[in-house]
């Protein structure tokens, strides 16, 4: 979600933005601000009369669907402040370092006690301290009665047909029934959650959102329905039509699941999957599937183990990280720096910041209007939003469409790309990062539909790069602060010279983001994971074909441990096929080149990564 200047006021966007989505799903105010705000507040949102702080926000537009993952986002300092504090309490709780995680969520809760999305997070994060210390099933429900308080309306406990809720919030929903509901049936532990998978149904919801909730709620109609029984007992004396419900409920979840590359549930999953299969249930070829979900879950096991974190959900904490955030602050100030631009010659530009005000902003002494921010990103080419997308829109169609371009790419769907594009190219504004997007969206369909060969393909980025960036500069610098658009150019252009054996210049391409990034430790990886997956692959692939071979499975290894921490998995497959190339050259063993590579097939086709999937099972033909 990008929210465009050219209203000239972002809060007047933002609150159009709002309204705009409200009216168009037909969303009275008293339900989209049901237990965060009056409507009066909400309405003076909408009306840009009032600026409402980045959870409150988030949790309104998470409730109407507005969520854009995966591309970052830019807050002022103190709610980047509260954004690392979420995470510091996430990372001591994932660590089982209860006892900080105790100090972190009351230091939380004494600052943020007058917000109730913030104060409904530190509850939350207590749950599941009081959960990992052996807390009885009755003081967790008691807990999670008193989050539910916070925003949830009371009637969500029975019926979630007329609500507007977010995702964390039907997992507090979810939690509190399983906590205190009996199931005096079979059926009843299906039905006391199937609305919430109906509700996830909704259109407004997106795959990430699907997966994030729609698997666990599966889990816990299997854990009710096994409650004090053993597993042969159910399958043969539970109705079969309350099984059959449950088994496609399961096949669903795992969809959703591999469609967004997530491991959120997903060996628990598995092994429900495996339990229906081996009794009896499935289609003709329940052999077949039965053989590949032993695999699955015998490679998600080992991989587990082998980097030494848990296979299975322990928590929701989960539910609550979000990557690829920036301090407005830092990101002016290291942009600036980067292009050469003074302080005094950003303020003279900008005829509503003040010298003062602008020198306050990067030292994280004040924030600013939104609108003067705004302002200030667009003089320094950067997407003017509080969402890093690679365009500038408040226009929900032209967002959808972006969205849609994207996974074409990712699937080579080069026509339908090309279809996509003209659609959006009418639809955005004419600005210098929509320009410079739409130029290399064509560019990377004509490579893809094979119109121009690579050296072309390389000579039209670095000419698009240019325009907002001085190559020569870039390229030697220590400290760059990059648009998605540049990041993702230079690593293209890095891509193709690795293709064409030019290593030295595919490494000279990818540095400026391989230094921002070289230094992180775990939590910062997780913390930054879309780039951190993606740009550290790219380096590990670059210094293996230079034979340096410890360097590069050290950066795969980095990789597929934050990506197993954090819950993700389209990457790991690459990264094992990294691991697994620069062994082989080391120990030229193609036994257990070809068996490490059948292990990258299958983490393909848990993320539905057909072209890989293909390729590798190509590679295992060969060494036959």
């Amino acid at each position: 979600m990008s929210f465009n200047k050219n209203t000239g006021n972002n809060n007047e966007s933002l609150g159009m933005l709002l309204y705009n989505e409200r009216n168009r799903q037909n969303v009275g105010r008293a339900e989209l601000c049901a237990g965060l705000m009056s409507e009066g507040n909400l309405c003076r949102i909408e009306t840009g009369r009032r600026e409402p702080d980045s959870s409150t926000l988030t949790r309104l537009t998470d409730r109407l669907g507005m969520v854009f993952e995966d591309e970052g986002t830019y807050l002022f300092y103190n709610d980047y402040r509260e954004w690392k504090r979420r995470w510091e309490i996430i990372n001591s709780i994932e660590n089982n370092d209860l006892s900080r995680a105790y100090e972190l969520i009351d230091e939380y809760k004494s600052i943020y006690s007058r917000n109730v999305v913030r104060m409904q997070f530190a509850k939350v994060m207590q749950i599941q301290c009081e959960a990992k210390r052996g807390a009885d099933k009755d003081m967790i429900a008691g807990m999670y009665g008193e989050v539910l308080k916070y925003t949830i309306p009371d009637m969500a406990v029975k019926n979630l047909k007329h609500l507007w809720l977010s995702v964390d919030e039907l997992n507090i929903v979810l939690e509190y029934r399983f906590y205190t509901e009996r199931a005096d049936s079979d059926d009843k532990c299906i039905t006391m959650f199937e609305d919430i998978l109906t509700y996830m149904e909704n259109p407004r919801f997106s795959t990430s959102a699907r997966a994030k909730i729609y698997p666990k709620t599966v889990v816990y109609m299997y854990r009710k329905l096994m409650s004090g029984k053993d597993v042969s007992e159910v399958f043969s004396t539970v109705l079969c039509k309350t099984l059959v419900k449950l088994y496609s409920y399961c096949e669903k979840a795992l969809d959703f699941l591999r469609d967004d590359a997530v491991r959120y549930y997903l060996a628990e999953i598995l092994e429900i999957r495996r339990a229906f299969l081996v009794h009896g249930f499935g289609d003709e070829d329940v052999d077949e599937v039965k053989h590949q979900t032993e695999e699955w879950l015998d490679a998600l096991h080992s991989l587990c183990r082998e980097y030494g974190i848990s296979e299975y959900m322990e928590d929701c904490c989960y539910l609550y990280k979000e990557n690829t955030v920036y301090n407005i602050g830092d990101v002016i100030r290291d942009r600036r720096t980067m292009l050469g631009i003074k302080m005094e010659e950003l303020a003279e530009q900008q005829w509503s910041c003040a010298l003062k005000t602008l020198r306050r902003l990067e030292h994280n002494r004040v924030n600013t209007h939104h609108d003067i921010a705004e302002e200030l990103l667009e003089k320094l080419g950067l997407s003017a939003g509080y969402q890093r997308m690679g365009i500038i829109t408040d226009d929900r169609r032209a967002i959808e469409l972006y969205g849609k371009w994207k996974h074409l790419c990712n699937e080579f769907k080069y026509e339908e790309c090309r279809e996509v594009l003209a659609e959006l190219e009418v639809l955005l504004p004419k600005n210098l990062v929509n320009e410079q997007f739409i130029e290399w969206a064509k560019v990377n369909v004509s490579y893809g539909l094979e119109e121009i060969d690579y050296t072309t393909y390389i000579e039209k980025l670095c000419v698009i790069l240019q325009k907002t960036v001085e190559i020569d500069s870039l390229l030697k610098t220590n400290n760059a602060f990059l648009s998605n658009n540049e990041e993702l150019i230079l690593y293209i252009i890095s891509a193709k010279y690795k293709f064409s054996g030019n290593n030295e210049n595919a490494l000279s391409f990818i540095m400026p983001i391989y230094n921002k990034i070289k230094g992180f430790n775990s939590l910062d990886a997780q913390r930054n994971i879309r780039n951190y997956e993606l740009y550290m692959t790219g380096v590990a692939s670059i210094l293996g074909s230079m034979s340096k071979f410890e360097e590069s499975n050290k950066l795969s290894n980095n990789v597929i441990y934050a990506q197993l921490k954090y819950g993700r998995i389209h990457m790991i497959h690459r990264n094992m096929y990294s691991i697994a190339w620069n062994e082989n050259k080391l120990q030229n063993d193609n036994k257990a080149y070809k068996d490490k590579i059948h292990q990258c097939m299958l983490w393909s086709q848990l993320c539905k990564k057909t072209y890989f999937e293909f390729e590798y099972k190509k590679r295992i033909i060969e060494l036959l």
